[in-house]
């Protein structure tokens, strides 16, 4: 069976009986449950839910509406999932990505909360909000978000005078400010680097950058600052464009010419790079805030590190950014309604995200949240604060099969890695397999 943790978050303990009502400005609706009725919600993380503990026990103290708070590990929430769409089971509130909610929506199960929730939208950063937009509906109220970034192990990059806060690739030139840093801090193990005589690769103590193929933190962000785009406005692998295949290409090259690991290397363990990076023998390692943690406990005080944007091509800096949201589900029914959209007016506010912003799991959706989460890493000695919220991203998996379509096409792409294609033919056929796997 499933885990599952119940939280029941009494309201007798303060002194009120059965169903409450939430008092409060106009727009909100008053919401009453049946006596010992409770909401319920599904999340896929046991630290979230430890974290959410305190956010749902006070939205309780306001509301007298009691949370009963499940949690499934990540491969049980998927296939438990479809099975409460069938039996019309599911809970009321559900953690969503967006892979698969564009499914979720074409079920008609889910409830549109922009128009609900109002005012309330505005205070939410537009990067991980504006991911659970469906034609003109928003739905999902975002809870936490990651975005690719750029780490520099600073003592490397300052021992021969480079500056990692704003490199830039040129896919077309003979060298540009990425490869040139690259070449400069990757040593062999009698201090030669690429290009000199007798430079030896197999022994080199020092690489240069994480140029792998990693889907969210390197292939997204390089290919749509090319200009590329992973899947195009309808939903359709589209990554086999000109832009696309000299993005994979340059990546590639990169390691073919000593600049990053093997590629082989890294198709064979996606692990390296953080490892080396871990190790002190990577300079610059292109991951994504899902990494800090790794980052902030491995590395403690053996060498100073820092955060800056991913690479910037000819459209700028694009990182990756994934998010989680809360989707209401559509109970039929006014009062449940009701009840369900004040859950998810407190989960969109600050009081609600608050002990995730403080356990820095994710960076927090409402704006107003950025200080404590940035407070929270300063407590473990990382500086955040000079990592902007971006303007122009590259979008993660979007729709129905869309992550099935993207783990057709890499072990394609992996071929350009490992020298057995080049990325003019291995992407078109990557692209047409995972068109063929979305149906």
């Amino acid at each position: 069976m499933p885990t599952r943790r119940q939280l029941l978050l009494s309201t007798a303990a303060m002194g009120m009986a059965g169903a409450g009502a939430l008092a409060g400005c106009s727009r909100r609706r008053s919401v009453e449950l049946d006596d010992g009725d409770a909401l319920r919600m599904r999340v896929w993380s046991e630290a979230a839910a430890s974290a959410y503990e305190t956010s749902l026990a006070e939205f309780t103290a306001q509301t007298g509406v009691e949370v009963e708070l499940e949690v499934l590990g990540w491969d049980d929430y998927w296939t438990q999932l479809p099975l409460d769409v069938a039996s019309g089971d599911l809970p009321d509130v559900l953690w969503m990505n967006t892979a698969n909610l564009a499914q979720a929506h074409a079920g008609g199960v889910l409830l549109e909360v922009g128009d609900a929730l109002g005012r309330d939208v505005g205070r939410w950063e537009d990067a991980p909000t504006e991911l659970y937009r469906i034609e003109d509906g928003l739905w999902g109220v975002p809870q936490v978000w990651e975005q690719s970034i750029l780490v520099a192990h600073e003592g490397l990059v300052a021992a021969v005078e480079g500056d990692a806060s704003a490199l830039t690739f040129e896919t077309g030139a003979d060298s540009d400010p990425l490869r040139e840093l690259a070449r400069k801090v990757t040593v062999d193990g009698e201090g030669r680097h690429p290009g000199d005589d007798g430079f030896d690769p197999d022994t080199r103590a020092i690489h240069g950058v994480s140029a792998q193929s990693d889907r969210t933190a390197v292939l997204g962000p390089f290919i749509a600052a090319q200009g590329g785009t992973w899947q195009d406005e309808e939903g359709r692998i589209a990554f086999a464009s000109e832009e696309g295949i000299a993005a994979v290409q340059y990546l590639a090259d990169l390691a073919a010419s000593h600049l990053a690991p093997s590629g082989r290397d890294t198709v064979e363990d996606p692990d390296l790079c953080l490892s080396l990076f871990l190790q002190g023998k990577l300079a610059l390692l292109q991951t994504g805030t899902y990494d800090l943690h790794t980052l902030a406990e491995e590395i403690g005080g053996d060498f100073e590190w820092a955060i800056h944007p991913v690479i910037a091509g000819p459209e700028g800096t694009c990182p990756l950014v994934h998010a989680v949201a809360a989707v209401g589900v559509d109970p039929d029914d006014e009062d449940r309604e009701a009840a369900v959209v004040e859950l998810l007016r407190w989960l969109g506010g600050a009081d609600g995200q608050r002990p995730l912003a403080e356990n820095r799991l994710g960076i927090p959706a409402h704006r107003d949240l950025r200080g404590a989460w940035e407070d929270g890493w300063a407590e473990l000695g990382v500086d955040t604060t000079g990592m902007e919220v971006p303007t122009t991203i590259a979008r993660p998996e979007c729709g129905d099969r869309s992550a099935i379509a993207t783990g057709t096409a890499m072990p394609i792409i992996e071929e350009v890695f490992l020298g057995e294609a080049d990325a003019a033919e291995a992407l078109p056929r990557a692209q047409e397999e995972a068109n063929a796997a979305l149906g």
